[in-house]
């Protein structure tokens, strides 16, 4: 499993990404390493298709699909905002449901089992 942290400097959010990526890992028990990719230009953004700081990409895939299609900028991301986590860090549960499609866990479902 590949998994990657696009982030650009200026974002304040994206080591409590980091964090809670390798918590997810971990409780999972995965040890895969974690590529950080710093996209520090507009060139970069486009190149890499980046919508936004943090992404984190599971085999190429954006954890966040809605997220994926914003256009390419230097800039905070937005995810859906949940009680326990600010709209500018996905929650552990996106992270998790992202690792186990990548694995072929649970097909994806969400925790009210959509």
């Amino acid at each position: 499993m590949r998994c990657e942290l696009l982030f650009w400097d200026g974002d304040p959010h994206y080591m409590e990404t980091r964090q809670r990526l390798v918590e997810v890992l971990t409780e999972d028990a995965f040890e895969t390493p974690i590529q950080m990719v710093a996209v520090s230009s507009a060139e970069d953004a486009e190149l890499l298709r980046f919508p936004g700081s943090p992404t984190i990409r599971i085999d190429g895939r954006d954890i966040e699909p809605d997220g994926a299609t914003a256009t390419p900028a230097l800039a905070l991301r937005a995810y859906p905002a949940q009680a326990d986590s600010p709209s500018n860090v996905p929650t552990k549960e996106m992270i998790r449901r992202a690792v186990e499609r990548a694995r072929g866990w649970g097909h994806g479902r969400r925790s009210d089992g959509r």
